[in-house]
């Protein structure tokens, strides 16, 4: 199955991206990706997947807390085997977040990359790919006007992966 969905968040009528993005992190979840990339400029520890009604704990477990981050939800990736890459802009911005990754994440599945020119946005999970103007940030998610095409295709994963793999790791790898 293939499709794309192209989002245009605007905070004046309330569309926003975080059911897209809590969508495709719990299919992460229950069918977790051998590799997964977030290549972004800015990045925040953002809430990511609100479960404070509990409607989610099929997926989550009893004992989950009732909001996760992003930070955690990846952790919890890295602990069920994913192999995590994190490419964001060399910017004081970041630190915590790539601070809190180092803690949380198996460290043996957690490859971080940095750039000081970095300006491209784009996740990867294994069949779906979320690319556009958003940076990973409470900003990008709530506040700005940004537009995001979500695209579920497990061949155009592939080449996205291959580019960023390309970019970031080397050709030969």
């Amino acid at each position: 199955m293939t499709g794309t969905r192209t989002v245009r968040t605007r905070p004046r009528n309330g569309l926003a991206i975080g059911d897209v993005l809590t969508a495709a992190l719990l299919s992460e979840l229950c069918a977790p990706s051998p590799e997964f990339w977030l290549v972004t400029g800015w990045v925040t520890d953002i809430p990511v997947i609100d479960n404070s009604i509990r409607q989610f704990d099929a997926v989550l477990g009893p004992d989950s807390r009732s909001t996760l981050s992003l930070s955690e939800v990846f952790a919890l990736l890295t602990q069920h085997g994913t192999h995590l890459y994190v490419a964001v802009r060399q910017d004081p911005h970041n630190l915590s977040f790539v601070d809190r990754l180092r803690r949380s994440c198996a460290s043996d599945r957690l490859h971080v990359y940095s750039s000081s020119e970095l300006h491209e946005k784009i996740m990867i999970g294994w069949t779906w790919v979320l690319k556009g103007s958003m940076n990973f940030t409470w900003n990008g998610t709530q506040l700005n006007e940004e537009a995001l095409d979500f695209e579920v295709d497990p061949a155009n994963a592939a080449r996205q992966r291959l580019e960023v793999r390309t970019r970031w790791i080397g050709a030969h790898s």
